[in-house]
């Protein structure tokens, strides 16, 4: 049975909002540096408004996802609704579609999932993929990457680096999911084929902010797969 305090998990506990306090001054402030220091060294550095949110609230949501916060939710969907508009404007078509039309729905099953989507409704707990799970996983990112490319080759055909646009995306769909679902082989995508290439992706478009970003999210992944690896982990499909 779902009561009103299940419901008011939503919203975060007490602890949670003082961490999401903390983090939210935190990333802003390193935002702000990264783009006073950039204005100094790059001269064809400008301010974009939406790239500038996008960074700050994907900072925020990637350290309160490591911790568990249920706040990163809100936060990720601040920071898909102000990246996908900022990718649209670069020629990167792919990571666009995939922050409009996926994370953002995503985000809002995910937000309460990991709040009721346990046993009895109860809260969810770290879990680790089968094998079974792992060789679908790959097969998944596998399918969703020809599919994700073909449609950039028909509708865009002179986007940038349609291949890594399409890897990027795939494996993100599946590692939003299984982020979702708490499976701790979500953090091991988002070090891999996301963040790796993401790096590569943005730097070659110019988008110096949001490089810095995927750097960042890259550092967190790591730390974040270590910090769910040592938590109670069960095996699931």
């Amino acid at each position: 049975m779902i009561t009103r305090q299940t419901y008011m998990r939503l919203l975060g506990t007490r602890g949670e909002h003082t961490e999401n306090a903390i983090v939210t001054l935190l990333m802003f402030g390193v935002t702000v540096l990264y783009q006073y220091v950039s204005s100094l060294i790059l001269p064809e550095f400008t301010l974009n408004v939406y790239e500038f949110l996008g960074t700050w609230s994907g900072l925020t949501t990637v350290w309160l996802c490591r911790t568990e916060n249920v706040l990163c939710w809100p936060w990720g969907i601040v920071s898909a609704l102000s990246l996908g508009y900022f990718f649209g404007t670069i020629g990167l078509p792919g990571q666009q579609w995939l922050n409009w039309g996926y994370f953002f729905v995503i985000q809002l099953w995910a937000w309460p999932h990991w709040v009721m989507g346990g046993k009895d409704y109860s809260q969810l707990v770290v879990t680790r993929l089968s094998l079974y799970g792992r060789v679908l996983t790959v097969a998944q990112i596998a399918l969703l990457t020809i599919a994700v490319y073909t449609i950039i080759d028909v509708l865009v055909p002179g986007s940038v680096h349609p291949l890594i646009d399409a890897i990027v995306v795939a494996s993100s769909i599946v590692a939003q999911y299984l982020l979702g679902r708490k499976h701790v082989e979500s953090w091991v995508l988002w070090l891999g084929p996301v963040n790796v290439l993401s790096i590569y992706l943005f730097m070659s478009a110019a988008a110096y902010m949001v490089t810095a970003l995927y750097i960042a999210f890259f550092i967190h992944a790591f730390f974040a797969l270590r910090t769910w690896q040592r938590q109670t982990i069960t095996h699931v499909m």
